[in-house]
This record gives C-alpha cells, sequence and structure tokens, in this order.
C-alpha cells in the first residue's frame, strides 16, 4: 500500500499530490494518507469532486499524527499522455470497459468533453457524468446491472 505522507510538503502541494496519487490506483488498491492534522478539507474535496470513486477510512486521529485509507472503488483511465504524444485512446478505454466489473464505474480523464465517447458509452446503456476540474474533464461512466 503506498503511503503518502503530507507533513514534509508545502500546504499548497498537499491536495495536489494526494490527486495524482489517487488517480494511479487500480480498483481495490489502498492509499494511506499521513497528516499533522485531521484531513478532513481532503475528504469533503475528494467526495464532492470525485463521487463513489473512492472509500475513505479514518485511521490514526492526532493530536500530533492523523491517518486516513483510501481505496480506489472506480477503473480510472487517466489518457491525457497519450493525447498529448498524439495517440488515440479509444482501444484502451474499451479495453478498460470490458474489463469492469458489475456496478464499477469508469473514470476517464482528458483534456476536453469525450463528446463522441459519451455518445458510443450511452449506447451501450452506460449514463455520464462530465465535470471539468481546472484545465481537465474527469467523465464518470456508469452501468446499472
Amino acid at each position: 500500500m503506498p503511503v503518502v505522507d503530507l507533513r514534509p510538503l508545502p500546504p499548497p502541494e498537499r491536495h495536489a499530490t494526494v490527486h495524482r496519487e489517487l488517480d494511479a490506483l487500480a480498483p481495490g488498491e489502498t492509499l494511506e494518507l499521513v497528516n499533522d492534522h485531521k484531513p478532513a478539507p481532503l475528504r469533503h474535496e475528494i467526495e464532492a469532486e470525485r463521487p463513489g470513486e473512492y472509500s475513505w477510512t479514518d485511521g490514526q486521529d492526532g493530536p500530533d499524527v492523523f491517518t486516513a485509507t483510501i481505496t480506489c472503488l472506480a477503473r480510472i483511465v487517466d489518457v491525457r499522455p497519450m493525447i498529448a504524444r498524439g495517440e488515440e485512446p479509444f482501444a484502451t478505454i474499451m479495453a478498460a470497459v470490458d474489463e469492469l466489473e458489475d456496478g464499477q464505474d469508469l473514470v476517464i480523464i482528458v483534456p476536453f468533453e469525450p463528446v463522441p465517447l459519451e455518445g458510443v458509452l450511452s449506447g451501450q446503456g452506460f449514463t455520464y457524468n462530465a465535470r471539468q476540474i481546472g484545465d481537465d474533464w474527469r467523465v464518470t461512466f456508469h452501468r446499472e446491472v
């Protein structure tokens, strides 16, 4: 299980670091956070911006060390590097669709809203929620079983 100790990081870098680490997790993998205060604002941010993608379990509760374990529930595919290299990510995304377990969400991270993909997966019974976060888009696809 990866451990991210936020204590030595400057506060402005902490949330971005956690988000990068979370996006690298496979379904079922966990990340342990270590912090110098209860990371409640981070938890609320994750639950608001990434609903249903992770489960959060509080651990040690201070007074000097606070921990939490975050488990990835969704299959997350960040295609930004592929697009930056000029590659077509459709086959990679569809392979991830084929790997989904019943009821598991698929999250695609892209630099633009993938309207054609939304249409293709809607035709396969998925609903989707597209959210722009900063310069990028995070699109969650869900299919009822």
